[in-house]
Formats: structure tokens, C-alpha cells, sequence
């Protein structure tokens, strides 16, 4: 069985068609399933203990997210993510994650301000011990304390349902030397901005943030040195 088909499974506290789709989605966007690589459907059913009825269905489902490919001589892929693609995500995030940081600066408790000082803390610990699993992990939950700081639903309904795309990004910036010393700097920066109150410096320096990550994917897509 592929290495990166041996963690998947399923809860079933969906209906089973619900969690297989659910289940290979999430594991093409945080890169578990690599782009480029065949789904095959014997492989997927034998890894999710499921009849290759639903996998099936889930492929198709794939194909119309634009996640999967078709094949010229049949069977899927993953789809690779290209540029334009990583232009989209991250001028959505650009937008969704600055309003959010905003409102944040507005309305933000003293509780949620202390948890947020705290991920950093915790993140420098992770630094200290090369933990990047753990990085990835405080960056994201930084990131959605802060625009679930915000207080509003709607938004951050929206910008959790792109946390996956979130995520496996994350996973390739932070690899990157010096990254995640910039990015805990980064987070530092917002905090004393919202101190202050201060939103339009907490605008600049989230776009800041997010585009110069942006910048970062697009060159280990075009050097052909992106892990996922």
C-alpha cells in the first residue's frame, strides 16, 4: 500500500459516501495524497475499509472540486496546483484573514489576547526544538484564534472552509529557512499592532504576511522543490 495512504481512515460519523469524500479531500489538500499521484480505487477502499462504490462516487465528486484529473487512458490523478491557482488561494486569504485581523483588533478580550501571546511563546519552543510539525500546528491555531477574535460568524465560517488549502501551505513555508523565525516575528508585530489599536497596521502587516508566502510557493513551484 502507498506510504501515504496508510493514515487514512474513516469515523463514520457521517454517512459512509459523506466521510470517504471528506476524508480523501482532506488528505489531497494538506498533501497527504501527493499532487501528481493516481488514485487507485482497490488501494483507496483497502486503506479506508470501504467498497470502492463510495470511493468511486468520492473520485468523481474530486473531479468536478477540480482536485482530481481524468486520465487519457483512464483513471484519475490529483491535480497539480499551479500558479494561478496559488494566486487565487492566497488573494482570497489576502483578503478574508486582513478583515478578519480588523474586526480582531476592535473587539478582541484580554482572554483571547493572552491565549494568542501564549501560541507564541509555545511556537518559539517549537522553533528551539526544529519541531516543525508542532510550528505548523501553533501557526494554524495562531491564525484561527486571531480571526475567530473577530466575531464574526460569517466570516470566519469562510475562511475555516478554506483551512485545508490553508494548511498545506503552511507545511511548505515553514520549512523554509528562516521562515518560521520571520513568521512568530510576524505574529509579534500584529499583536503590539492591535495594542496600540491600530488596524490599518494590522491590514499591512497581515497582507504583508500572507503575500510574502504567497511569494515563497509560487518559487518552489516554478524550481520544482515544492514537497507536496
Amino acid at each position: 500500500m502507498d506510504r501515504g495512504l496508510a493514515n487514512l481512515s474513516i469515523s463514520k460519523r457521517q454517512t459512509l459516501r459523506e466521510e470517504v469524500y471528506e476524508t480523501l479531500k482532506k488528505a489531497i489538500l494538506r498533501g497527504h495524497i501527493r499532487s501528481g499521484q493516481r488514485l487507485i480505487e482497490e488501494q483507496l477502499a483497502s486503506a479506508l475499509g470501504a467498497s470502492r462504490t463510495p470511493i468511486r462516487e468520492a473520485i468523481h465528486k474530486l473531479e468536478k472540486d477540480e482536485l482530481v484529473v481524468r486520465l487519457p487512458k483512464g483513471g484519475f490523478s490529483v491535480r497539480q496546483f499551479t500558479v494561478e491557482d496559488i494566486e487565487e488561494i492566497f488573494g482570497i486569504r489576502t483578503v478574508l484573514e486582513s478583515h478578519a485581523a480588523v474586526l480582531a483588533t476592535k473587539h478582541i478580550t484580554p482572554e483571547r489576547f493572552s491565549l494568542l501571546e501564549k501560541k507564541i511563546e509555545k511556537s518559539k519552543g517549537c522553533l528551539a526544538r526544529r519541531d516543525l510539525p508542532g510550528l505548523v500546528r501553533l501557526n494554524t491555531e495562531f491564525h484561527d484564534t486571531l480571526y475567530k477574535s473577530g466575531g464574526s460568524r460569517h466570516l470566519y465560517r469562510m475562511i475555516s472552509s478554506l483551512r485545508d488549502y490553508f494548511y498545506r501551505y503552511r507545511v511548505a513555508i515553514l520549512g523554509v529557512d528562516g521562515m518560521p523565525e520571520m513568521s512568530i516575528q510576524d505574529h509579534r508585530d500584529m499583536l503590539e499592532a492591535m495594542k496600540a489599536g491600530d488596524s490599518a497596521k494590522v491590514d499591512r502587516l497581515v497582507r504583508r504576511h500572507i503575500l510574502r508566502g504567497k511569494d515563497i510557493v509560487i518559487q518552489q513551484i516554478r524550481a520544482g522543490t515544492l514537497g507536496l
